[in-house]
């Protein structure tokens, strides 16, 4: 093997060997310890989660706009006790706490799963408080950069054009009274209000979704309260206890927008 070879071999193996060891050296949660803990919860206590719930997300991001970001439960909402309320922070974004969402027996598993825009390497948390007021922690450190100012890729005019159009994809219907699976998605901008138009360069003032509620048989399944870390086109997948009728989502943006749609459980994809 030639010397060059042996040096280029030992650069990769180096280079494989420092990412490995990055990654079990996440920094202190300096933010949230000397910040956003105090701020959000004041002296409440916080629970380890790992045996109640999992957050998945990736350790470096592939586009810090759009990070997908997976809280699995691993009990279900049953009478004695119950996920309730589930809040996502980024700790390093300009405006920390991602949404709040709350649950209700209803879905049947609180698990959820959304995109965020990530500012700057951070930790992300998912703090979920139960019917008893019991909370759980659980967070990851992620690699991201950039996300909140990122511009939109499509045309603004098109942007606005489909401002509010509605999808629900069923992932998953079972029989009355089972655990279904779906996924709603709408057209939106998600303005943080740091980006910049492209074309002009103007500041783009923050215009994003507010307000979200779904609905089954005029019983929730869960609503929630974003703010402007949410990506564009707001993802959501998740749970509910199907009853049979429609799914009913509405939902309100900062702008004073007001959208709705049902979606019959028949169809396995609606729009607009």
């Amino acid at each position: 093997m030639s010397k060059f070879l042996r040096i280029f071999c030992i650069l990769i193996l180096y280079g494989l060997t420092d990412s490995v060891h990055s990654k079990d050296k996440a920094p202190v949660p300096v933010t949230w310890n000397e910040n956003l803990k105090e701020i959000l919860y004041d002296d409440d206590v916080i629970y380890d989660g790992s045996k109640i719930m999992e957050l998945k997300s990736p350790y470096r991001a592939l586009d810090a706009a759009i990070v997908p970001i997976t809280i699995s439960f691993k009990i279900d909402q049953n009478e004695e006790e119950y996920i309730r309320d589930l809040t996502l922070i980024v700790d390093e974004n300009p405006s920390p706490l991602v949404s709040r969402f709350k649950f209700t027996k209803k879905s049947g598993n609180a698990s959820l799963t959304t995109r965020v825009r990530i500012d700057k390497y951070t930790y992300v948390r998912a703090i979920a408080e139960t019917n008893k007021n019991n909370k759980f922690m659980v967070a990851n450190f992620v690699k991201a950069a950039g996300g909140c100012s990122a511009p939109s890729l499509g045309d603004m005019d098109a942007i606005m054009a489909r401002l509010g159009k509605m999808k629900m994809k069923f992932i998953k219907t079972n029989g009355k009274n089972e655990l279904n699976v779906a996924q709603f998605v709408v057209s939106h901008p998600n303005f943080s209000g740091l980006q910049f138009n492209q074309l002009t360069r103007a500041e783009i003032p923050a215009h994003f979704v507010n307000y979200l509620k779904v609905e089954q048989d005029n019983e929730i399944i869960f609503e929630a309260v974003p703010d402007i870390s949410l990506s564009e086109d707001p993802s959501f997948i998740f749970n509910y206890t199907n009853s049979g009728g429609p799914l009913n989502v509405y939902l309100e943006d900062s702008e004073g927008g007001k959208f709705k749609k049902q979606f019959p459980l028949s169809e396995t994809l609606t729009q607009n």
